[in-house]
């Protein structure tokens, strides 16, 4: 008899049963696929590590701009794609190792309900595991469109497209949320011709205007086409290139198509009727702040619950299941999660946006500060960029923040700390920070918002 069953062995999955094992519960996983989830294997690192080549390739193509002359250069993406491989091998065995060394029981399979405390794992050989609590967390998978069935070949999901082995001429996005403006900036540094066509009016709509109306115009300005405002009525494959036709009529035609229009929950297989545990409208299972769901002793954690589907947030997610099962009592606040696009330019958010806070009747300001006032940004030539400071218009408590240009994914650590910890501009401003460094970047606009700036004008 285990006290705790995983059912998942993604970045929430993995997590939750090692701190539970940490607190002397005993404790097994399933998995029916490759340790690590889609983060690991089909979504955060594989893409990552893909654009992490393609920033390589940038700064070679802007070396004259520092002084440095190459004769000439190319780039193999099927070399690319293997180091990506390796990558994800190389992780998905540490995160075994890491089971291992906290005593936690590995089974691969495909799990299903008997009961809430009677877990069937059919794999090589099928099993019955005995628990006392088990943790549902199986993720997301892509969400597909009926007019463009993904062939692997031709038309593309977010995971099939990371098994190309050759960068096509020309591209066609459907959606511009952060999944698929993250392949567009990743092909479009690779020579591809990229076109995205997105429902809304704006890419990233949900992250708010700043970060909207910036990397739209960002997108623009790479020669990235936007159509916007646009459905897909029809898609059309031949053999070598993909037709998709528009609902005002017109057409594009494309070598790929990517289909990138957000994720679904992933409950397949699960027989949680057998337990009597239903889904929402989207097919979320729903939680209390303690990750419990209506079934006693069956908790359920990261995209499957639709709280915040992020890595970070699952593996939060795990941790506090596994308190509460080891007789904690924790409470999970979603408040102060960041959230990271990993496109060119880099962008992340934490906290309240203006528009969310004003929609809450919070009376707010910001304060933004230009990389391009920078030291650091101008010695390295990184200008292009800012960050701001969402705060309370009474007490300056800091309520939220922005960044975006190089480092974005580092910076926005300080200001997710500064929120969490319900600090002020004035904390931040009196923090010393290291010089040159992108990081002062933050105190200058605290000091913006304190109505003295030290290296941009002074307002009114």
């Amino acid at each position: 008899m285990y006290d705790l069953v995983v059912i998942g062995g993604g970045p929430g999955g993995y997590v939750a049963a090692i701190k539970a094992a940490h607190l002397g519960l005993k404790t097994a996983i399933i998995e029916k696929d490759q340790l690590g989830g889609t983060c690991l294997v089909r979504g955060c690192i594989p893409t990552k590590t893909l654009l992490a080549h393609a920033s390589v390739l940038k700064t070679i193509k802007n070396c004259q701009d520092f002084g440095i002359e190459i004769g000439g250069f190319s780039f193999d993406y099927g070399k690319m794609k293997s180091k990506k491989d390796d990558v994800v091998a190389q992780l998905s065995g540490g995160v075994s190792g890491l089971l291992t060394a906290a005593g936690v029981d590995q089974f691969e399979g495909i799990a299903s309900f008997i009961s809430a405390n009677k877990i069937k794992v059919k794999g090589h050989e099928s099993k019955t595991l005995e628990t006392k609590n088990t943790i549902i967390a199986t993720g997301s998978i892509p969400a597909t469109l009926p007019m463009a069935k993904v062939d692997k070949c031709l038309i593309h999901d977010s995971t099939s497209i990371l098994d190309i082995i050759k960068v096509p001429k020309s591209l066609i996005i459907i959606g511009g949320g952060y999944i698929g403006c993250e392949f567009a900036s990743l092909f479009n540094e690779l020579g591809s011709k990229v076109t995205i066509v997105e429902m809304f009016e704006k890419l990233v709509i949900t992250q708010g205007s700043r970060i909207a109306d910036t990397l739209t115009s960002k997108f623009k300005e790479k020669g990235i086409d936007l159509i916007l405002q646009k459905g897909v009525e029809k898609v059309e494959s031949r053999d070598d290139s993909v037709t998709c036709t528009l609902n005002d009529g017109t057409t594009i035609t494309g070598d790929s198509l990517l289909v990138s229009t957000g994720r679904k929950p992933f409950t397949d297989r699960l027989h949680l009727d057998a337990i009597g545990l239903g889904t929402d409208k989207r097919g979320f299972i729903e939680v209390n702040d303690k990750l419990e769901t209506s079934v006693p002793g069956v908790y359920a954690i990261g995209d499957v619950t639709g709280k915040s589907m992020l890595a970070h947030t699952a593996s939060y997610q795990g941790i506090v299941a596994a308190e509460n099962i080891a007789g904690h009592s924790k409470v999970a606040d979603y408040s102060c999660i960041p959230a990271v696009i990993f496109t060119d330019p880099e962008i992340a958010s934490v906290g309240l946006t203006l528009e969310e806070a004003k929609k809450q009747g919070i009376k707010v300001k910001s304060a933004l500060f230009p990389f391009a006032a920078l030291g650091k940004a101008k010695a390295t030539q990184k200008e292009d960029g800012f960050v701001e400071i969402i705060y309370g218009e009474k007490h300056k408590e800091i309520l939220g923040g922005i960044a975006l240009g190089d480092g974005a994914s580092i910076l926005i650590a300080e200001i997710a700390l500064a929120q969490k910890q319900e600090l002020t501009l004035e904390a931040v401003a009196e923090t010393i920070h290291a010089h040159p460094t992108m990081a002062e970047s933050w105190a200058e606009a605290a000091e913006l918002g304190l109505g003295h700036p030290l290296h941009l004008p002074k307002r009114g």
